[in-house]
């Protein structure tokens, strides 16, 4: 039976915001896959950002991008889950007042932000390779959004747990997908739910599911795996719900593993 070998970037393959990847990775997931395996990117990046980390290889992949909220190959939306409009723009206006912070929305087809010059947008841009367009006003955005990010440059989780994680946790899923950063999606998405879908579309089982991660929003795509791996560098929260810890990211645990299943 053929598995769903699925793993996270950034922390789990790639330093977190960078396209430095070893690429010995493109060379092993083409033999998973000419052996009958699907390979899985799931990632909270944008499909334009993975697509470009893995160019090599883009055609033979399945992504789950935005943090679960998309389903797709190359060429093809498999499935998305949208946030209700009025939802989200109620809560990329309470974003917009948490302190120090910054925020941008996404949709299957490019990220909208406010401001070019600031830390984050430059930083999605010209580090994680992310299709930005500059609006003035939320009202500019004509797609469905899937995703709402929340940037602190420091501690992200920490400027957000006092008002606005409490205000929203209940209406939309909260995650952080890494220590500047708190993802926001729709209460039908994650990573763990379109794992689920994508097990369902593929006729494969959790017993022959493979999973890599190394943080929170990662916690639901390990527990719907029969074999999960946290690297060394996870959040301990993941390390404890991972059937296996392995090496770290700058070590190429993933890569380590992955090999073993040629």
């Amino acid at each position: 039976m053929s598995k769903i070998i699925i793993t996270d970037v950034d922390g789990t393959l790639v330093k977190d915001g960078t396209q430095d990847i070893n690429p010995e990775y493109y060379e092993v997931i083409s033999k998973l896959i000419d052996n009958g395996e699907h390979v899985v990117i799931c990632s909270g990046r944008s499909f334009s950002s993975v697509s470009k980390l893995f160019k090599p290889i883009v055609d033979k992949l399945f992504f789950i991008c935005d943090g679960g909220t998309v389903i797709r190959t190359e060429k093809e939306i498999l499935k998305s889950y949208p946030f209700d409009k009025e939802l989200w723009m109620q809560m990329y206006q309470s974003a917009k007042s948490v302190k120090d912070r910054d925020c941008f929305l996404s949709t299957v087809g490019p990220c909208y932000a406010e401001d070019p010059e600031s830390e984050m947008y430059r930083w999605l841009v010209d580090s994680y390779k992310f299709d930005m367009t500059e609006i003035s006003s939320i009202e500019e955005v004509k797609e469905d959004v899937i995703k709402i990010s929340v940037y602190h440059s420091s501690d992200c989780e920490a400027a957000c747990k006092d008002d606005f994680i409490p205000k929203w946790k209940d209406k939309a899923k909260l995650a952080s997908s890494g220590s500047t950063w708190v993802d926001c999606v729709s209460k039908e998405a994650s990573k763990g739910t379109a794992l689920k879908w994508l097990q369902e579309y593929l006729g494969v089982s959790k017993d022959e599911t493979y999973a890599f991660g190394d943080n929170i929003n990662d916690m639901e795509m390990l527990q719907n795996s029969g074999h999960s791996f946290a690297v060394d560098n996870a959040r301990e929260e993941l390390k404890a719900v991972a059937g296996t810890v392995i090496k770290p990211y700058w070590e190429y645990g993933v890569l380590e593993v992955m090999k073993t299943l040629l």
